[in-house]
């Protein structure tokens, strides 16, 4: 029985064939990245200019070489396509999902750019950026946000490692989000404070901004962050001792205010989606 990686593989190459370029997102790209989970279906990001030349491109691919690419229904069919791909032995249906545009997401031409490639079921394969991923990840499905915390450790790994190799902080400080992270990197490895100043004037993610800010208080004007997260930052976080259980309380307290922020945000969106559908 082929595999998931495999099949995966198979698709990149028929769909390279066809000429049209495009990321790999969902779950496989998770698998890349080194969280262990189940996924049957493929999730491609393609640029939206080619959203409508699907149904021509994919009839003539080996994919569906016994019958034409049956579409599946779509609530945001201007920018969202799927088209059933096989079935699996125990009659679960596999999809090829392609996304033109996502509300999470920067267009196609900069996610390009910020790709990673690697070997996936046996070839070459261009995956969404792992910032990107994380991100397109930031639902209102509980279950993407456990995806997304370990993509978040798995990140702050990364660049912890490459900071200690480097003496260079100032990425893993700007990107910080995880608890093991912190813990990697700080107060063993005590970054400068013109690196601290320099990440904190450059992230905007509040997750990363309460790590940071009770080493420099100072360095985070006041209203920058509105309701209960700017509550927490602009209050408390400003002067707990660093690493201290509290600082870490208030970390996951800002932590648990922009998720649900984000997860109703997700929310309104699909709902609008809907209505206009």
């Amino acid at each position: 029985m082929v595999s998931g990686p495999e099949r995966l593989a198979a698709i990149v190459t028929a769909l390279e064939r066809l000429g049209l370029p495009h990321l790999v997102m969902g779950g496989h790209a998770a698998r890349y990245y080194g969280v262990d989970r189940n996924t049957i279906d493929f999730d491609l990001h393609v640029s939206l200019d080619r959203l409508g030349q699907l149904p021509d491109l994919l009839a003539r691919s080996p994919l569906f070489a016994e019958s034409p690419p049956v579409e599946g229904p779509s609530w945001r069919a201007n920018v969202f396509r799927r088209f059933q791909i096989g079935r699996l032995p125990d009659g679960r249906e596999e999809w090829l999902e392609f996304w033109g545009a996502n509300h999470l997401l920067a267009p196609f031409s900069e996610l390009v750019a910020r790709s990673e490639t690697g070997v996936y079921g046996g070839r070459p394969v261009r995956f969404l950026g792992l910032s990107d991923l994380i991100r397109s990840k930031e639902t209102e499905r509980a279950s993407d946000w456990q995806d997304v915390s370990q993509l978040e450790e798995i990140r702050d790994e990364r660049n912890v490692s490459e900071a200690k190799r480097t003496g260079y902080f100032v990425t893993v400080l700007t990107e910080l989000r995880s608890r093991k992270g912190f813990e990697a990197l700080l107060p063993a490895t005590r970054p400068t404070t013109e690196a601290i100043r320099e990440a904190l004037a450059v992230t905007g993610h509040p997750v990363t901004v309460a790590f940071l800010v009770p080493f420099l208080p100072a360095a985070i004007p006041a209203g920058r962050f509105g309701g209960m997260i700017g509550e927490v930052i602009g209050g408390p976080l400003l002067k707990v001792e660093p690493s201290s259980p509290r600082h870490l309380a208030l970390v996951e307290a800002v932590r648990r205010l922009y998720k649900q922020n984000a997860m109703a945000a997700d929310r309104a969106d699909k709902e609008a989606a809907r209505r206009g559908s």
